[in-house]
């Protein structure tokens, strides 16, 4: 039986003490679908004494109005959208970065110009487009750990998932722990580098 990615993380994941709280501390920026920065709070860390990371909203194939309804103008300055054509942001104050071409490859190297050293890749409500982003990533080594979250959960499924990604072979994860944190059930493993 092969697994599917959800458009979900399990109850308590992004609490305090949960695995999606703590790896929200752990890392600089969080790159995000536009569709999870419409529907959803913006993830952030519970933890005590956590830096909020800079979210990175991918919109490719957007209309000419992108409204991140969670994101206060406040802290507008904690998002950048990457964008494949001009894009208005609301609210005001958000960067926008038009690229020519969007792949993890290229992000990473603006995130990089811009000092952002550990970026956490998150694939709620990604579709396909959003999916390339990880074409060929270990064949060009830009992916280095894997997080994976089991969920108790049941979901029919009307075909083949649109989030089949990675590249044109298997490889193996190295160093492998399951986990229990917070009542979620993790596999954390990492690519060869």
């Amino acid at each position: 039986m092969n697994g599917i990615v959800t458009n979900q993380i399990g109850k308590g994941a992004d609490q305090s003490g949960g695995y999606y709280s703590q790896l929200m501390k752990e890392y600089d920026g969080v790159i995000i679908s536009s569709d999870l920065a419409k529907m959803s709070t913006l993830p952030v860390s519970h933890e005590a004494g956590a830096n909020q990371p800079q979210y990175i909203i991918i919109a490719q194939g957007e209309s000419s109005r992108l409204h991140i309804p969670s994101l206060s103008k406040e802290n507008a300055s904690k998002a950048i959208v990457l964008a494949d054509s001009p894009v208005t942001v609301e609210p005001a104050g958000v960067e926008v970065a038009v690229l020519r071409q969007i792949d993890l490859d290229s992000i990473l190297q603006l995130l990089a110009q811009r000092g952002l050293c550990s970026v956490l890749v998150d694939f709620r409500e990604a579709g396909e487009s959003f999916a390339s982003l990880l074409t060929d990533f270990q064949e060009d080594k830009l992916v280095q750990k894997v997080v994976l979250e089991f969920l108790p959960v049941w979901l029919a499924s009307e075909g083949l998932n649109n989030l089949a990604f990675g590249g044109r072979q298997s490889f193996p994860l190295n160093n492998v722990e399951y986990m229990e944190v917070n009542g979620c059930m993790l596999l954390e493993g990492y690519v060869d580098v």
